[in-house]
């Protein structure tokens, strides 16, 4: 690792950041800015190894950063140092293109092992992180609509969306075409999915069906 870059408003937070670097890595040369438009100025003027970005500093916010990052440089490594619990934070920037997220107040041994990933072309989420993670995706999950649903308004709910017919239903599960057809009021009432093609979309986009 030849050349970092390191973005934080606050110089004491760059110079241990950039002194810790020094230590940890033979030869490493380290360039410092203090907001999101500098980064974007030096982002151009060589190879990075590794960009060390604050996520709350003047200029483009962290988000916004990242996709402007992204797209001048879409393989560079990019490690966010954030001081935020939110789990906002955590998911959209790794969405956004980031690396790899570490929380300030981890040991430097995490740091270093994060910087060491990432420069490496790996990713990096400390376990808290990925704690964090896993409870948004769950809670994601859990609102989803069709969850809302019974297990037969489900499987019908799926045949629907592969363009199977009320009757070719009926006849699948041993239903009548009148109870078929009760199901699907339910599952429209349930959903605010009114259509076949709205349910056939539905369906594809949260991996319903094939």
């Amino acid at each position: 690792m030849q050349h970092v870059l390191i973005a934080d408003d606050h110089a004491v937070t760059r110079h241990g950041l950039r002194e810790l670097l020094r230590d940890a890595f033979d030869g490493v040369q380290v360039t410092e800015v203090g907001d999101g438009h500098a980064v974007l100025a030096e982002l151009p003027t060589r190879k990075w190894d590794l960009l060390l970005l604050d996520v709350l500093m003047p200029g483009p916010g962290i988000l916004e950063l990242l996709r402007l990052i992204r797209e001048v440089n879409a393989t560079v490594p990019v490690l966010v140092l954030t001081a935020s619990h939110e789990t906002a934070y955590i998911v959209e920037t790794m969405a956004a293109g980031a690396n790899g997220l570490i929380h300030k107040h981890h040991a430097v041994d995490d740091l270093l092992q994060a910087v060491q990933r990432i420069a490496n072309g790996g990713t990096y989420l400390h376990a808290d992180a990925a704690a964090v993670i896993a409870k948004s995706l769950q809670a994601r999950k859990s609102t989803l609509i069709h969850d809302d649903l019974s297990d037969r308004e489900l499987e019908i709910f799926r045949r629907i969306a592969v363009g199977r017919a009320i009757k070719e239903i009926g006849f699948d599960l041993g239903l009548s075409d009148k109870t078929v057809a009760t199901y699907l009021a339910r599952i429209r009432e349930k959903t605010g999915l009114n259509s076949h093609v709205d349910i056939a979309r539905y369906a594809l986009k949260n991996g319903l069906v094939d």
